[in-house]
Formats: structure tokens, sequence, C-alpha cells
């Protein structure tokens, strides 16, 4: 049984540019790959949230993406940098993040 949340093509409300992010994360990642694909997680925590994934050979590779929603925001609400760097300490340990 699959636990992965349903995706589907990005919304128009929380489209971006797909071709800036790709050329971002070559650089920044290493080995991120080739011919990334974005998909929207549906439903979950109010930032959208998106599947990333790039081939790499014969296989590919997946990332998860975050981000505040458009509009105007509360100043506590939607703090992706927080969950940032709760996700960066976590990743110097045992916690999967």
């Amino acid at each position: 049984m699959s636990t992965t949340a349903p995706v589907t093509d990005v919304t128009e409300r929380h489209r971006f540019n797909i071709p800036r992010l790709a050329a971002y994360l070559a650089d920044a990642v290493e080995d991120f790959g080739a011919d990334l694909s974005v998909q929207q997680f549906q439903g979950g925590a109010s930032n959208p949230t998106f599947l990333l994934t790039t081939r790499q050979g014969d296989s590919e590779a997946r990332y998860v993406l975050r981000k505040k929603p458009p509009g105007d925001l509360l100043a506590s609400a939607h703090q992706v940098d927080r969950e940032y760097k709760v996700m960066k300490a976590l990743g110097q340990t045992d916690v999967p993040v």
C-alpha cells in the first residue's frame, strides 16, 4: 500500500519558473540530474508542496520543494525558512528529513 500523497499538475495559482529552478538546482545540488519534472502534492498544510523528479542515467531522483503561498501573509505564518533551519539541523542526526 502506498503512503504517497496524490500529485497533480501544478495549479495556476502556484506556478513558477521551472527552467529557472532547474538551473539553480543544477548548480546547488550535487548530481541533481536532468529533465526536471514538477508536480504538486494535493491536500496537506498551507504551504504548497511539490514533487520534483529528475533523470539520472537510467534511474530517477525525487525531491520535495515547499514554498510560501502567494499573496499577503501574516508575519508569523508560512515560515518555510524556519522549516529549513529545523530540517538542516536534523540532517546532521539519524532523523530522516
